[in-house]
């Protein structure tokens, strides 16, 4: 995926924060690790695969975890021309705060 395409994922992914679970701009981190080529292999062949994983707040009903995901994917698939079976979207429920 073309460096070029992080401003729009980026905020997009916050876009999709805000609205899904009601996060805060200002709290969503958007962060990309480039697998240099060559590295990354599935089925014997180089990868396309892009992982989007994220934490979600604690106790989040399983509906909101599974719109996130799919409005992800969605977006995700859109912007960067891949397809559904180019992407893992994963979304881990946040520790909650020590009390």
């Amino acid at each position: 995926m073309a460096p070029s395409l992080w401003p729009a994922l980026q905020s997009r992914l916050t876009d999709i924060a805000a609205d899904v679970l009601g996060a805060s701009p200002d709290r969503v981190e958007v962060e990309f690790e480039v697998i240099p080529h060559g590295f990354g292999f599935r089925g014997g062949e180089l990868s396309t695969t892009s992982l989007v994983r994220g934490q979600i707040p604690p106790g989040c009903a399983q509906e909101v975890r599974v719109a996130l995901m799919r409005t992800i994917c969605d977006m995700w698939c859109a912007v960067t021309g891949c397809s559904v079976d180019e992407l893992i979207v994963s979304a881990r429920d946040r520790p909650a705060p020590d009390s």
